[in-house]
């Protein structure tokens, strides 16, 4: 257990390295291992939570709010989203659709604060507050401002919106998979396109969730797990328990992690500047 707190990570009850042992899961989620999908499948599968609120994608970059009862939902809304979808408005109006009594949140930082602050510090939202009982953050350095990012990638390199097939991760460039092409795009070429508010934000891990979790580019095939309480904690070992998840410890990659941190921290000061 580590413990700890640290300006730009937030409170750190432990980190673990984690994989999917589901082999359906890890086919659909290679590079990072698939935790999160196997987490949130233990916690639907015994009862912990009913449904599971995150984004689904529905076409190159567009997204939808959805709630997902089961693996097979779970497993359809996988996979990295690089636009923002707009569930933190839906929210309400999706636990009160569906019923739903505990449910669990994946989410970018910036929506991980909105949900933490609703239930934490409740103020006429209370029941709906008490209804989030996980809040799990992805790692993120930005999200892409849509119609910008989209209009970029036909004129300069004429690809389509309705070509695009998916969009993911690499250590310095972003791939993006369309028809059956693959274009790999510096990190700092398309920088200039992500969402105003991105430029400014300085969360990384998303330090306002119960569990943060991103992809380490030394570690491929596992998933980074933070847990930053200790009902987060359990979870986890609950599910390593009842074989749904491999655990490793993770606590040697703070390191890594806090240099991205403060590499986004880095880039919204020097905007934060500029727009001054």
């Amino acid at each position: 257990m580590i413990n700890i707190t640290d300006s730009l990570l937030g409170s750190i009850f432990d980190i673990y390295l984690a994989r999917a042992t589901d082999k359906e899961i890890r086919q659909r989620k290679v590079a990072s291992g698939g935790a999160v999908t196997a987490l949130l499948v233990y916690a639907i599968e015994n009862g912990i939570v009913d449904g599971v609120v995150t984004a689904k994608k529905t076409k190159g970059l567009e997204g939808e709010a959805i709630v997902a009862r089961n693996k097979k939902e779970l497993l359809e809304a996988a996979g990295n989203k690089w636009s923002i979808v707009p569930f933190a408005a839906r929210l309400k109006a999706k636990i009160e659709e569906e019923n739903l009594k505990n449910v669990a949140v994946v989410c970018l930082p910036c929506q991980a604060q909105f949900f933490g602050q609703m239930r934490d510090f409740p103020l006429l939202e209370t029941d709906f507050g008490e209804r989030i009982k996980y809040i799990i953050s992805l790692f993120c350095m930005g999200t892409f401002a849509f119609d910008a990012f989209l209009n970029y990638l036909r004129m300069k390199h004429g690809i389509k919106a309705d070509t695009i097939v998916d969009i993911s991760l690499k250590a310095n460039f972003l791939e993006v998979h369309y028809n059956n092409n693959v274009l790999q795009l510096p990190i700092k070429e398309i920088y200039s396109y992500l969402q105003t508010g991105c430029l400014v934000c300085t969360d990384y891990t998303g330090t306002w969730s119960d569990i943060s979790a991103g992809f380490i580019p030394t570690e491929k095939g596992w998933t980074v797990l933070i847990t930053r309480n200790n009902r987060a904690n359990e979870l986890i070992k609950n599910a390593k328990k009842e074989g749904y998840l491999e655990l490793r410890d993770g606590s040697h990659l703070t390191g890594e992690i806090l240099k991205e941190a403060r590499k986004k921290l880095a880039r919204a000061q020097a905007n934060m500047m500029y727009l001054l």
